[in-house]
C-alpha cells in the first residue's frame, strides 16, 4: 500500500496542475478592447478551440446582433467571430450606419449578413402608421445601399408584438419580410446583465429550441453608438455599457457551446426559417 504522506503529495500535485489548466480573458476589460500584454502574448499562441463534433450543414444556428454598428463593441464582436471563423447577422440602424460606414463595410467584407432595423429606431416615428414604418425602413436602405446592398429583411424595434396585421400586410406588399427570434440573451435589462446571465439565457433557450426541433435564432446586441469617454454618464448608461461588455465577454463561450453541439453558423437570408 502506498504510504499516506506520498499519497497526499500526489493529490496536491494533481490539484495544482488541473487548477491552472483553464485561463479566461475578457477582451472588453480595457478601453481599446485589448488584453494586457502578458495575457495577449499567451493567447496568441493558443489556437481557437476546435468543435468537439463536426459541424452539420443541416443543423443551423443564427447569431444576430441588434442596434449597431457602433465604433467600439461591433468591432470587438467581429474580432471574436473572425477568431472562431463563424458567420453572424447584424441588425443595423441607419443613423448608426451614417456614423460608422467603415464598420458596416467591415461587416460585409468579413462575410456577415445584414438585417434592416429601421433608420431611426424611434417608436414615435415608426409606429405612427405602416406607411411611416415603411418610410423608415426605406431610409435605412438608402444608407445600406451605399455599399451596393439592399436589405428586404427587417426586425421590428421592440419586437414583433409592436406590429399588427396591417403592418405585416403593408410591408409584405412592398417586399419586406419580418425576422423574429426564439432565443434571447436577455441583455437589455436596465439594471445590466453579467456574462454568466447571458450565457445561461442562451444555453437554456437553445436547449428549448432543440426540444421543439427549431433552428435557434439568437438575439444579442452589439448596441447603438455611445460615447464611452463621458465621465459619470449616469446609471442607465453605465448599465448599458456593462451589458455590452458582458455580450462581448460571453460570446466565445456561446460559440464554443454551439460548436460542441455541431451547429453550422449561418447568416440570415430569405431562406431562413420562421422563428416559430
Amino acid at each position: 500500500m502506498m504510504p499516506y504522506k506520498l499519497l497526499l503529495l500526489l493529490i496536491i500535485a494533481v490539484s495544482l496542475v488541473t487548477g491552472c489548466a483553464r485561463v479566461t480573458t475578457n477582451a472588453a476589460a480595457t478601453p481599446d478592447g485589448q488584453q494586457n500584454q502578458a495575457s495577449a502574448s499567451t493567447s496568441e499562441n493558443v489556437p481557437s478551440p476546435a468543435p468537439s463534433v463536426p459541424a452539420d450543414p443541416g443543423k443551423k444556428v443564427y447569431l444576430t446582433f441588434d442596434d449597431g454598428p457602433n465604433s467600439h463593441y461591433t468591432g470587438l464582436i467581429l474580432d471574436i467571430l473572425k477568431k472562431f471563423n463563424v458567420k453572424a447577422t447584424f441588425v443595423v440602424i441607419g443613423s448608426n450606419i451614417e456614423k460608422n460606414p467603415a464598420v458596416l463595410q467591415r461587416i460585409l467584407d468579413e462575410g456577415h449578413n445584414l438585417v434592416n432595423h429601421t433608420y431611426s429606431h424611434e417608436y414615435k416615428i415608426i409606429y405612427a402608421s405602416p406607411q411611416a414604418f415603411l418610410a423608415d425602413l426605406e431610409k435605412c436602405n438608402q444608407t445600406i445601399g451605399k455599399t451596393g446592398n439592399v436589405v428586404k429583411i427587417y426586425r421590428a424595434p421592440g419586437g414583433p408584438s409592436k406590429l399588427d396585421k396591417t403592418y405585416y400586410e403593408y410591408l409584405g406588399r412592398h417586399g419586406y419580410k419580418s425576422l423574429e427570434w426564439n432565443v434571447t440573451a436577455a441583455d437589455t435589462d436596465p439594471k445590466g446583465v453579467s456574462p454568466e446571465q447571458i450565457i445561461d439565457n442562451v444555453k437554456n433557450g437553445v436547449t428549448q429550441m432543440e426540444k421543439m426541433d427549431k433552428a435557434p435564432i439568437i438575439l444579442m446586441h452589439d448596441g447603438t453608438e455611445i460615447n464611452l469617454s463621458v465621465e459619470n454618464p449616469g446609471a442607465a448608461v453605465q448599465n448599458y455599457i456593462k451589458s455590452r461588455e458582458s455580450d462581448v465577454a460571453a460570446l466565445p463561450e456561446i460559440i464554443e457551446f454551439l460548436q460542441a453541439k455541431g451547429y453550422t453558423f449561418t447568416g440570415v437570408d430569405e431562406k431562413t426559417p420562421s422563428a416559430w
